[in-house]
């Protein structure tokens, strides 16, 4: 079976916990805020499922066209609770990515080097109650750009048949998409990210498939935090915000229903291991954590050049970011 490398994406419940270590200060004409910190957009949580240890047969260039759509409709507190004092938030998110994918021709030991690049069009849709602060979103424009070489390893064959197969690869995410200082919401993170990540599939049965992905999350800084709203850190300017480091983890299961038609669970988790800091000094309680599990369905070519997958996910155990009632994905990847 030839499967495709999908080495990230974001559809990542985008924009975590923008504005909900939001400390909001009402005076009679005035809100102050603190700065929007959040984990970055461009990240594969929950874009990775079935097969994502394998990247094919062969050498040679795959395009994935990813579409995604996230409906978030409450916001949640670092206690898992609806954010004060915001009324009847909502964040609809969607998201189209196209991916190119190369990968060389294996060495002497089977093993294959590759690089993969990817770019969103993110378009959002924000929407807040008028008994509350509302946060403004940045539209429709294009996303941050992500690079990723990888090393695919030769996969363990038993009896003829692949029974293991794995890849590491290092994410880089650039911020060259749509910003503006003065939105809660935008496309571009406008930090570097790095994020070293461990990709793998087991077949430990037959017409059984189990996948993972194990990513850690380093940002740097945001020179230029954005916000619709005066912000301010112990009576003083904003210079510059980090987001914390953070795990997460891809994970999925299915099984074969009939030559090409798989079905089966995946699902995310992330867990955010550092607070965020202003300014150098640590925003407490501002750690991110979510999990989505839900349904999805797998399909694959008869010539195993065209792969298709459906993810479906629900979220719960959500910590300082939006939490998306219900979030889809549909992916394709054709081999050239």
């Amino acid at each position: 079976m030839r499967e495709y490398k999908n080495n990230f994406i974001k559809a990542d419940a985008l924009f975590s916990k923008t504005l909900l270590s939001l400390a909001v200060v009402y005076s009679a004409n005035t809100l102050s805020v603190t700065p929007t910190v959040s984990l970055p957009k461009g990240t594969s949580i929950g874009s990775t499922s079935f097969f994502d240890g394998f990247s094919g047969d062969s050498s040679g260039l795959t395009y994935l066209l990813y579409i995604q759509r996230e409906n978030g409709t409450s916001l949640k507190d670092n206690e898992g609770k609806n954010a004060a004092p915001f009324d009847s938030p909502n964040l609809d998110v969607t998201i189209a990515i196209n991916q190119i994918d190369y990968k060389f021709e294996p060495n002497e030991s089977g093993n294959s080097f590759g690089i993969t690049a990817l770019l969103p069009v993110v378009s959002f849709d924000a929407t807040f109650g008028s008994n509350g602060p509302t946060l403004y979103d940045n539209g429709t424009e294009l996303g941050d750009l992500t690079i990723s070489p990888y090393l695919q390893f030769s996969p363990v064959i038993k009896d003829g048949h692949p029974i293991f197969s794995h890849r590491a690869a290092v994410d880089v995410i650039l911020p060259t998409g749509g910003y503006d200082a003065d939105k809660d919401f935008n496309q571009s993170n406008n930090y570097v990210t790095l994020i070293p990540n461990w990709s793998f599939t087991i077949l430990p049965a037959p017409r059984v498939e189990v996948s993972g992905r194990i990513n850690y999350v380093y940002n740097f800084e945001n020179s230029e935090p954005a916000g619709s709203s005066p912000m301010d850190w112990n009576g003083g300017a904003v210079s510059d915000t980090q987001a914390g480091q953070a795990f997460y983890m891809n994970f999925a299961t299915s099984y074969e229903i009939f030559p090409g038609l798989r079905a089966g669970l995946n699902g995310y988790y992330l867990k955010q291991l550092t607070d965020d800091k202003v300014n150098g000094d640590t925003l407490a309680d501002s750690k991110e954590e979510v999990l989505g599990v839900g349904p999805g369905v797998f399909w694959n070519s008869k010539d195993q050049n065209t792969n298709v997958w459906v993810n479906t996910y629900s979220e719960s155990m959500v910590e300082n970011r939006f939490r998306n009632e219900l979030k889809l994905q549909f992916r394709i990847a054709q081999k050239f």
